[in-house]
C-alpha cells in the first residue's frame, strides 16, 4: 500500500539552521521540496554564502581525493572512528594524511600492478622462447650478427620465401633465416643478419607485418637460452616480492579506516551545505519545506523542541490539488519482493492503488497453473531457495526474485498435485497416480474453460478497482467508461453462459440489452471518434479476457514436452533412456522457469493494470538517506 503523506514546514533563525539540518539528516523521514516549487511559501530560496562555497569545494575534493586514494586497494578498510567524531581538527590531519600517504600508496599499487601483470605474461614468452630453442644451436659461430625472432601461421608460411627474396635484395646473401615448425599451427623462424642493418630489417618486417618475438625490456638483448633462464628465475622471484608488496600496501591502508570514517562525515555534510539551497529564507529566518509519512507526524515536533529548543515550528499546510506528494510503498513481507516488479512499469501515482498485494496474490498462482507439476515445482524450489541464499546478500533485486520464484515453485506443486502430474505422466506409470481435478492431456475444453473463468474474474476486478480509483479522484469519465465496460462484459458474458446451454434462453433479452447499453454509454463517452473506438474498446477488453487462454496454452505445452521425455526415455535402453529423459525435462524445467513468468507478468502488465494502474509517481527520498536506503523503502 501507498503510505500516507504530510506536507510540513519546519521555520527557525537562521543561526539554528546547521543545528535543524543535522536532526533532520540523521532523523531520514523528510522528503525535501525545493521553495521555488512550493507555492504555500513566498521567500527567496537561501543561497550559499562564500564561507559555505569555500566549505563545498573543498569537502568535494577531500571526498574525491579519498576515493580515488582508496579505490586503489580491493578491499578499503572499514571505518575505525563514527562520522560524529570528525570535526574541523580532523579534516586538517586528514589533508595531511592525504598529501603524505597518498602518492605512496600509488606507488605501491602501481608497483605491485607491474609485478602482477609481468607474472601474466613471463609464461607466454617462456612457451614462445621454448618452441624457437631447437633453431638456436645452428647459430652458435656466428659473431657480428644479430637476430630476431618471428612466428607466423602455418597456413602463411609463402611469406617466408618471400622474406628471403626481399632480405637478398638488401643484404645479399649476408643472412640467413632458419625456420621449423614449433606448434602444429605456428611456424617459428629465427632471422640472423649483420648488427649494423638492424633499421632496414625493422622497417622491412614492418611493412611485410611479420609478428616479431619481442622480450620484455629487462631481458632484451641477452642470448635466447640466457633469456630463458633469466625468465625462469624471475618467475620463481615475483610471487615473494608480490607477497612482500601486499604486505606493504597492507601496511598503509590498515590506519586509514579514519579516512573512510571522515567520507561518512563528509558525505553527511556535504548533504546539509546542497539541502541550503532548496530552503527559503528571510534575513533572520528560514523555512525548510518537505514531506513526512503521517506517522512521523506526531513525534517530528517534540523530537525538534527537545533537541534544538522550542524557537523551532513544525506547520502543516493544506494540500493543494497541485502538490505531487512522493510515494513511499510499504507492504506485508509476503508481498515486498513484488514491489520491485510493480515498479518495472512505473511508480504508483500518490492516491492510487498500490498492485503489489494483488501481483503477490495472483502471479504465483498464475505460474502454478501453467507449470503445474509436482517434480518440476519441488525442483524450482530448490533451486531458487539455492539461489536466493548466493544472493540474498548481495543483490536486492536478485533477492527479491528469487523469493518471487520460490512462491510461485510453491503453487506449481500444489496445481502438480491438483493435475496429478510428477514429471508429466512419470507418476502416472510408476504408481498410478491420478489426478484430484483433470488430466489436462485429455480434458482440454475444461481447462479453456477455467483459463477463461480466471481472465473474466482478473478483468472485471480490474475494472472495479479502475471504477474505485475513479470514485477517489472524482473522475466521472472514467468511472461511466469503466461501469459502461462491467455492464457490457456482463452482458456478454451471459450470452457466452446461453450459448453453453449453461443458462436459460431467457437471460438473452436482457443480457442483450445490457451489451447495448454499455456499448451505446462508450460510444457516447468516445465524442467524435466515439462510434469507433467505443467498439474497438469493448472488442479489445474481450480480447484481454482471451489472452488468458495462455494459462492452459503454455502449461498444456509443458505437459506434451513431458510425456515426450518419458516416451523416449522408455522407448530407449536403461542407462541410455534415463540420460535423454533427464535432457528432455531439465530443458522443460528451464522453460517451465522462463516462460510462465513472462506470460504471468504480461497478463497483469497488459490485461490486468491498464485497467486501473496509474503510474507517474515520484519516489519518496529521505533527506540524509542514501540512495540504495531510498530503494529499499520503494521496495
Amino acid at each position: 500500500m501507498l503510505v500516507s503523506m504530510a506536507k510540513v514546514h519546519v521555520i527557525g533563525h537562521r543561526r539554528q539552521l546547521d543545528d535543524v539540518l543535522t536532526f533532520l539528516h540523521q532523523r531520514q523521514a523528510l522528503h525535501l521540496i525545493d521553495v521555488t516549487d512550493d507555492a504555500d511559501v513566498r521567500l527567496p530560496p537561501l543561497r550559499a554564502d562564500q564561507d559555505q562555497v569555500r566549505e563545498i569545494e573543498e569537502l568535494r575534493y577531500l571526498k574525491a581525493r579519498i576515493d580515488a586514494v582508496l579505490g586503489l586497494v580491493p578491499q578499503p578498510p572499514p571505518p575505525d572512528r563514527g562520522p560524529d567524531a570528525t570535526g574541523a581538527d580532523d579534516l586538517d590531519v586528514l589533508r595531511a594524511q592525504l598529501e603524505e600517504v597518498g602518492p605512496r600508496l600509488e606507488e605501491l599499487v602501481r608497483r605491485r600492478d607491474d609485478l602482477t601483470n609481468e607474472l601474466d605474461v613471463l609464461p607466454r614468452y617462456l612457451s614462445s622462447l621454448r618452441g624457437l630453442m631447437p633453431l638456436v644451436p645452428e647459430m652458435t659461430d656466428f659473431t657480428g650478427y644479430d637476430t630476431t625472432a618471428l612466428l607466423v601461421d602455418s597456413r602463411s608460411a609463402e611469406v617466408l620465401g618471400e622474406l628471403n627474396v626481399s632480405l637478398a635484395g638488401i643484404l645479399g646473401a649476408n643472412f640467413e633465416v632458419i625456420s621449423d615448425h614449433v606448434g602444429p599451427d605456428t611456424i617459428g623462424a629465427v632471422l640472423v643478419f649483420p648488427k649494423g642493418r638492424a633499421a632496414e630489417i625493422r622497417s622491412l618486417l614492418g611493412r611485410e607485418q611479420l609478428t616479431q618475438v619481442r622480450l620484455p625490456v629487462r631481458f632484451r638483448g641477452m642470448p635466447f637460452r640466457e633469456a630463458i633462464s633469466a625468465m625462469e628465475r624471475r618467475l620463481t622471484e615475483l610471487p615473494g616480492e608480490i607477497e612482500v608488496t601486499d604486505a606493504e600496501i597492507d601496511e598503509v591502508v590498515r590506519p586509514l579506516g579514519y579516512w573512510s570514517a571522515c567520507r561518512a562525515h563528509l558525505v553527511d555534510r556535504l548533504d546539509q551545505l546542497d539541502a541550503v539551497a532548496h530552503l527559503g529564507a528571510t534575513l533572520h529566518t528560514f523555512v525548510i519545506s518537505g514531506w513526512v509519512p503521517e506517522s512521523e507526524l506526531a513525534s517530528l515536533p517534540d523530537d525538534l523542541v527537545r533537541e534544538i529548543g522550542p524557537e523551532v515550528v513544525v506547520e502543516q499546510p493544506p494540500v493543494a490539488e497541485t502538490d505531487q506528494p512522493p510515494v513511499l510503498m510499504r507492504n506485508p513481507a509476503p508481498a515486498r519482493p513484488f514491489q520491485f516488479l510493480v515498479g518495472l512499469l512505473g511508480l504508483p501515482k500518490y492516491g492510487t492503488i498500490d498492485p503489489t498485494r494483488l501481483m503477490a496474490l495472483f502471479l504465483p498462482f498464475f505460474f502454478g497453473i501453467m507449470l503445474g507439476d509436482v517434480a518440476y515445482g519441488v525442483l524450482l524450489l530448490v533451486l531458487s531457495y539455492l539461489g536466493h541464499r548466493a544472493v540474498r546478500d548481495r543483490s536486492a533485486v536478485g533477492r527479491d526474485l528469487t523469493i518471487v520464484l520460490m512462491m510461485s515453485a510453491g503453487w506449481a506443486t500444489l496445481w502438480g498435485i491438483v493435475y496429478g502430474e510428477f514429471f508429466g505422466d512419470l507418476g502416472h506409470r510408476l504408481w498410478g497416480w491420478e489426478p484430484i481435478w483433470i488430466n489436462r492431456e485429455e480434458a482440454i475444453e475444461p481447462l479453456l474453460v477455467f483459463a477463461l473463468a480466471i481472465g473474466a474474474a482478473h478483468v472485471v476486478l480490474g475494472l472495479v478497482l479502475g471504477g474505485v480509483q475513479a470514485i477517489r479522484a472524482r473522475n466521472r469519465h472514467v468511472l461511466s467508461e469503466r461501469v459502461a465496460m462491467l455492464v457490457s462484459l456482463i452482458g456478454l458474458f451471459l450470452i457466452v453462459g446461453v450459448a453453453a446451454d449453461a443458462l436459460p434462453s431467457g437471460v438473452v433479452p436482457p443480457a442483450a440489452a445490457a451489451v447495448a447499453v454499455g456499448l451505446a454509454v462508450l460510444i457516447a463517452l468516445g465524442g467524435p471518434m466515439g462510434a469507433l473506438l467505443g467498439p474497438l474498446e469493448l472488442i479489445g477488453t474481450v480480447g484481454n479476457v482471451l489472452s488468458y487462454l495462455r494459462l492452459a496454452a503454455i502449461g498444456l505445452a509443458s505437459v506434451y514436452l513431458a510425456r515426450v521425455a518419458n516416451e523416449l526415455g522408455a522407448a530407449a535402453p536403461l542407462a541410455f533412456g534415463i540420460i535423454v529423459a533427464a535432457l528432455f525435462h531439465a530443458l522443460n524445467l528451464a522453460l517451465g522457469a522462463f516462460s510462465p513468468t513472462i506470460q504471468s507478468l504480461r497478463l497483469h502488465y497488459v490485461e490486468f493494470f491498464d485497467k486501473f494502474h496509474e503510474t507517474g509517481g515520484e519516489a519518496f527520498r529521505p533527506f540524509g538517506a542514501d540512495d540504495a536506503a531510498s530503494d529499499r523503502n520503494v521496495r
